[in-house]
């Protein structure tokens, strides 16, 4: 990995971790954020019937791609499934969620511009468990996020 200096990102060559933040049933190891580059890299597991809950990151524009297994995705008002190789575009200020289908975890990607989101999801990994609401609020604030509903499930069968 090089890293250098000026105008050019911070990091080129091979990714490796250099951080890693749980929430929600998320095992998220960060590849790339923060003064390391311009944009977020995550590469996230996320446990069967876990995941983000509802939510509106106001000034970040995202994409996912699933990598193994199936996942449940709510982008805006449309709910859908999506498997290995497909991809997913979160625009700034647009409602989202993702959980993991299936009794097996569910492996991607998220890349996510400006860099900040890995910042986000380690404030939220260092909360104490339980999670106090306020405290889970006070972290959405400080990195502009709003979360809004559930985390995204099958509807029931009528």
């Amino acid at each position: 990995m090089t890293k250098t200096t000026g105008t050019q990102p911070a990091i080129s060559g091979r990714l490796s971790p250099f951080g890693r933040a749980s929430f929600s049933g998320i095992e998220a190891d960060i590849l790339l954020g923060d003064d390391t580059g311009p944009f977020t890299v995550m590469d996230m597991v996320v446990s069967p019937g876990m995941g983000a809950p509802a939510h509106i990151s106001f000034h970040e524009d995202k994409v996912f791609h699933v990598a193994s297994g199936s996942l449940l995705f709510l982008v805006g008002e449309d709910r859908f499934a999506a498997g290995p190789g497909e991809h997913i575009h979160v625009a700034k200020g647009a409602i989202h969620s993702f959980s993991a289908l299936g009794s097996s975890p569910a492996r991607m990607t998220l890349i996510s511009t400006p860099a900040q989101h890995e910042r986000f999801f380690l404030a939220l990994s260092a909360l104490p468990v339980p999670h106090l609401q306020e405290a889970v609020d006070a972290v959405c604030q400080a990195y502009d996020q709003a979360i809004v509903g559930p985390v995204v499930s099958l509807r029931p069968r009528k």
